[in-house]
């Protein structure tokens, strides 16, 4: 009989739990991201025919920042603010011997949604502490969610011509040495675990499509397709408390 009564003292404490989450996410509103990311490019200077090479040789590092504000309990909105450097070189046996490198440093700016997928509600991902009294931290919890969104790319880059001792093809009406802006719309998923009331870790793989044909500073007369970049991070994410009011407190930060 006395094992019968751990099915409703169990159920309590996951209904708990859920509840406790669901008020709690309420006084952390504002999260920061610090991130390190290594992008793919794919522009008309690569082994384009070469998918899974390609990501290899343009693979590049990126840094980068992203304020975030919990809308509901299941949508965010966020800003990314990133460094980021892309590269590539050709195989001039696919290129009809064109032998082209180049690499690139880009400012991107812009904003995206967030609507997570589990890790709002579910239980299933977090581990509990319990003692006499109950669950006292219900913390240890995985979010899985998917993103998409629109930023600005602000683009420099510089092609070598490496059958000419690595000169500069300014006479080729493709090249383009100034700096370039365009248009990019990030869409991926993401995983976030929750370490502690401060901190998270979080993973994220996102594609990136341009309007431009000129961000990697080349548009081939034969290109196809627009500039496209892939990106895997790895973040810091930084949990910030915020009063009854929905206000930032830094005083209350550590707490």
């Amino acid at each position: 009989m006395k094992n019968k009564l751990w099915i409703p003292v169990i159920a309590l404490l996951l209904i708990t739990s859920v509840d406790s989450y669901g008020q709690r996410w309420k006084l952390r509103r504002y999260e920061v991201d610090l991130y390190v990311a290594g992008i793919a490019f794919h522009g008309d200077i690569g082994k384009a025919d070469q998918p899974f090479a390609n990501m290899i040789n343009g693979f590049r590092p990126s840094f980068g920042v992203t304020p975030r504000y919990k809308v509901t309990q299941n949508i965010s909105v966020a800003l990314d603010l990133a460094y980021a450097m892309y590269g590539g070189k050709d195989d001039p046996e696919s290129s009809h011997g064109r032998y082209y490198s180049f690499n690139s440093n880009a400012f991107v700016h812009g904003i995206r949604g967030e609507y997570y997928i589990l890790g709002t509600r579910e239980n299933i991902f977090a581990s509990g502490m319990y003692n006499r009294r109950g669950m006292v931290n219900s913390y240890n919890r995985l979010f899985l969610y998917a993103y998409g969104g629109v930023s600005g790319i602000l683009s420099k880059s510089k092609v070598k011509d490496l059958n000419n001792d690595g000169e500069e093809p300014i006479n080729n009406p493709g090249y383009n040495n100034n700096a370039v802006y365009s248009v990019v719309f990030p869409v991926g998923l993401g995983l976030k675990f929750e370490i502690d009331p401060r901190w998270s870790i979080g993973f994220e793989g996102g594609y990136s499509f341009s309007l431009s044909d000129e961000i990697d500073g080349y548009a081939s007369e034969w290109s196809e397709y627009n500039d496209s970049y892939y990106t895997l991070s790895v973040k810091g994410i930084l949990k910030i408390r915020n009063d009854k009011n929905g206000r930032p407190v830094f005083k209350k930060l550590y707490r």
